[in-house]
């Protein structure tokens, strides 16, 4: 059986070099064999007894079993051993059935056929999985698994692009485009048969969104990105086959790197209990020893003398001659007889009880149900059922789990003008908590425009109307890019109302193309995309007039409606840099059909505004209206983003991309070279505005709130949003209230910013770190002074927090945040999120973490209790939890 990745390999892997369908063995690498299970049967009942004996009550029952052997024992081997041996039979059992269930599911997978090419017959043949190897040439067809970590060299369509669903992955639904590279997407079964080529690439990592190598082919050097990676686990949908070569296999491929070992926990009832089987032992032990040394004695001095107990004949354990083995003797006999003082039947108990607790009465739960995707409560392990109890802090993310993560696109600023009309959910229960009436006058027209994602009005806008203003060139430039800067696949969806298996009369036929396709329309368009913000970007861009409908390898198709006319416009994709948490920002280089090369920028404020041309006119009358709008929208509990673009000059382009080609084929540090090209090209960029996304509150938040704070618990919201979204939406949902003294801690100061400007990095970040001791030490004071009489509220901001989580101001951070009834910390990455989990742990409160992304992994595994909730950002929470909803 290979063992699981966490236990370790002989050697570490340097550069992996591989022969693509050259027929060599590759007997360094890993065979496509895998087993998830624990035990075989040689290494079962050591390693299973191994695992029972890490409690310390099982040990002591074991040396009172083993003692009864002895002639000394008052007591029957039987009466000792027989419960010791139920105790630990019943375990046994329980881990010998839940492994053999692994070790089916293993042989299924295993098992699996897959066609893999021959280089000697140049057939493709039948495989099992577990035959595959590295280097070898597999074919997957749609709706199959693959196999292993494939190249993605092919596929049967023109474009070499095919959709993958990655939910056994991350838990995603939405689809996920992968590209072939263009020297290979051509390629045919013929050519296949004849393919020779190489791969040099990382040695094997958990990285699920990254991957570094290059495809040689003869002397030419192809980068491979992670959109050629097709990884083991992932269903093939909507493309009818495609090819691929094996680079890793086995327990080699990411999936199964990313099977690290869970965090040990164990509940507070748990260490409590074996604190006091140790102080009842050390007892035991004394009334032993106390009582074998007076025996003893006794024995020497007196038991002589009671001729009526018949000295004479008595054995050993009698023998007045030899007081040391009497002693020994009685010690034996007292731990025996003295031996219920520590119950077996406690721990009986208690793993039947934990048991019922887990598989009755939360997986059957009614209240903690949720229908719409029938999904129950899952306790993923027995061990803290009893610590939810004993939840002092509860740490929480806010997207998808204080709010719904369903988007909206609502409002907008472009050119420095806003919008759109409306009331958010937040601005309505502010404004019911303050005692305001609201207007709730709708115009009458705006529900016809209304779809999903969409919920955005202004008559300025929709149909057209925008062609008259005098801004007309920009809002085309903001639409434009709402329409190419994303990831998003387009595809035929189910239209507005109409069910699975709806065949009424009343349904509208699809237009059908020459080649028999059903062709992609305004009406029955899905957008598959990697997160809720960027579908519903997209949509907003189709609705007001920018329908993006085709996306190929190299290109996407968007159909313009402007002041020259309705056109199909399609824009080479140059270059994609992606988005990820340390950039925050994403940006796609486009040429157009005038041969223009143009790059649009997205991402978070502080980010593009660092990046700004500030000698350009329009930066400069824009940036302070829109971070005005944006302030506002963020007021109204609204998610924002900056938009902004550039022209770049065909010669400082091509001069770029050499240095882009030649930072994505390094082996070594390449994330860090890509992000070091990109910031010379995303630069000098102009300001078109910002978009506002609404993510409404889930149901009964508030509610849920107040009782918390009602039964003591504090409650630590840890969220990457900008600092007023996340107070407003702390009103809103109750986590914050006028009666609160709030203090606000932030590391934002003119001086700070003029430093960081001017290159003196260390004295800007010396000056912001004073500030913020500053901050918690004045929060300090007044808290000591007003006492308990006041309730208080702690926001810190995430500059502000990497300060304040420092070895010299940390414990002043967690005594100031221990003494607030709501803590929130914005634009927090997800190692803060871990740090700040372990400060609270370390304090010695029971924390309860809960969050549904995969940012919130560290959190959930940092804190004593780990809540997954399997929402919209996929399982990669659920899967890394305690307990699942």
């Amino acid at each position: 059986m290979r063992l699981p990745k966490w236990c370790g390999k002989g050697t570490a892997e340097g550069i992996r070099e591989i022969n693509i369908n050259s027929g060599e063995e590759h007997p360094e690498y890993d065979v496509n064999y895998t087993s998830t299970t624990k035990y075989n049967i040689l290494t079962f009942l050591p390693k299973a007894l191994f695992e029972q004996y890490r409690r310390l009550a099982n040990w002591y029952f074991t040396i009172v079993a083993a003692l009864s052997l002895t002639a000394f024992s008052p007591v029957r081997p039987w009466t000792t051993w027989t419960p010791l041996a139920i105790v630990l039979g019943v375990s046994l059992i329980k881990e010998g059935i839940e492994d053999y269930k692994r070790y089916k599911a293993d042989k299924e997978v295993n098992n699996r056929p897959v066609e893999v090419l021959n280089p000697a017959t140049g057939q493709f043949e039948n495989k099992r999985w577990q035959d595959v190897k590295v280097g070898e040439i597999v074919q997957v067809l749609k709706d199959t698994y693959i196999p292993a970590d494939l190249l993605f060299l092919t596929a049967e369509n023109e474009e070499g692009t095919c959709y993958i669903e990655t939910k056994n992955l991350d838990g995603e639904t939405n689809l996920k485009i992968k590209k072939a590279l263009d020297e290979s997407k051509n390629f045919t079964k013929e050519i296949l048969k004849d393919f020779k080529g190489g791969v040099q690439c990382e040695p094997p990592n958990s990285k699920l969104y990254q991957f570094t190598g290059n495809l040689l082919l003869g002397e030419r050097k192809l980068p491979i990105g992670p959109s050629a990676i097709l990884l083991r686990g992932c269903m093939l949908s909507t493309t009818k086959r495609v090819f691929g070569a094996v680079i890793y296999a086995g327990h080699d491929t990411k999936v199964f790197m990313n099977a690290t070992e869970p965090p040990s926990k164990r509940s507070q009832i748990e260490r409590t209990i074996d604190k006091i089987i140790i102080f009842m032992f050390a007892l035991l032990f004394s009334m032993c020893i106390c009582g074998c040394v007076y025996f003893a004695i006794w024995t020497r001095d007196e038991f002589p003398k009671h001729w009526y107990l018949g000295s004479v004949y008595t054995g050993v354990q009698y023998d007045p001659s030899n007081p040391a083995l009497v002693g020994v003797t009685n010690f034996v006999t007292s731990f025996i007889l003295y031996g219920y003082l520590i119950p077996i039947s406690l721990y009986v108990s208690m793993e039947m009880v934990k048991i019922a607790q887990s598989m009755v009465f939360i997986a059957t739960d009614r209240q903690m149900y949720y229908p719409d995707n029938d999904t129950p409560a899952v306790a993923r392990t027995s061990n803290l059922n009893e610590d939810l109890g004993m939840v002092t802090t509860v740490l929480s993310d806010k997207t998808g789990t204080l709010t719904r993560n369903l988007m909206e696109f609502f409002k907008c600023s472009i050119a420095g003008t806003s919008y759109g009309a409306g009331i958010t959910e937040i601005e309505r229960s502010n404004a019911q908590r303050r005692g305001e009436a609201l207007s709730e006058n709708e115009d009458p027209n705006a529900a016809k425009y209304r779809e999903r994602f969409f919920n955005f009005y202004d008559a300025r806008m929709i149909d057209g109307a925008w062609f008259n203003s005098p801004d007309a060139p920009n809002i085309e430039m903001f639409l434009r890019l709402l329409a190419v800067c994303h990831t998003v696949i387009p595809g035929e969806g189910k239209k507005e109302g109409e069910k699975d298996g709806d065949k009424s009369s009343h349904h509208i036929p699809d237009e059908v193309g020459e080649d028999g396709k059903v062709i992609v329309t305004e009406q029955n368009v899905r957008y598959e995309a990697e997160s809720p913000d960027e579908a519903a970007l997209v949509v907003a861009a189709k609705a007001l007039g920018f329908f993006f409908f085709k996306r190929t390898n190299t290109t996407v198709t968007v159909r313009e409606r402007t002041p020259r006319g309705v056109h199909d416009v399609e824009y080479e994709v140059l270059n994609i840099l992606e988005f990820d948490s340390t950039r925050k920002r994403m940006s796609v280089i486009v040429q157009d059909p005038s041969q223009r090369i143009l790059m649009f920028c997205k991402g978070a404020d502080t980010v593009i505004y660092d990046r700004l041309d500030h000698a350009h006119p329009q930066n400069v009358q824009l940036k302070e209206l829109t971070s005005k709008h944006m302030e506002e929208y963020g007021s109204a509990g609204l998610r924002t983003l900056c938009l902004s673009y550039s022209e770049l000059d065909p010669a400082f382009y091509q001069e770029w991309n050499a240095k882009y080609m030649e930072a994505k084929t390094s082996l070594q540090d390449r994330d860090k070279k890509l992000g070091e090209v990109s910031e010379l090209v995303e630069c000098k960029l102009r300001l078109l505005g910002c978009t506002a996304i609404e993510d409404k509150l889930q149901e009964g938040v508030p509610q849920c709130i107040k009782k918390l704070a009602e039964a003591g618990i504090r409650l630590w919201v840890l969220t990457g949003d900008k600092m007023e979204t996340a107070i407003n939406i702390g009103f809103a949902c109750s986590l914050i209230t006028e009666e609160m003294q709030q203090f606000v801690i932030t590391a934002y100061f003119k001086e700070v910013d003029e430093l960081e400007a001017a290159g003196r990095v260390e004295e800007a970040a010396q000056l912001a770190n004073s500030r913020v001791e500053q901050q918690l030490d004045q929060a300090k004071i007044s808290m000591t002074q007003a006492g308990t009489s006041m309730e208080y509220a702690l926001i810190i901001d995430g500059k502000a927090l990497s300060y304040a989580l420092s070895p010299r101001l940390k414990q002043t951070f967690l005594e100031v945040g221990l003494k607030c009834q709501a803590v929130v910390c914005c634009r927090v990455s997800p190692l803060q999120k871990a740090q700040v989990t372990s400060l609270v742990k370390e304090h010695g409160d029971v924390t309860l973490a809960i969050g549904d992304g995969a940012n919130d992994v560290g959190m959930i595994q940092q804190a004593h209790i780990g809540v997954g909730i399997s929402g919209e950002e996929g399982m990669q929470a659920v899967m890394a939890s305690d307990f699942a909803i």
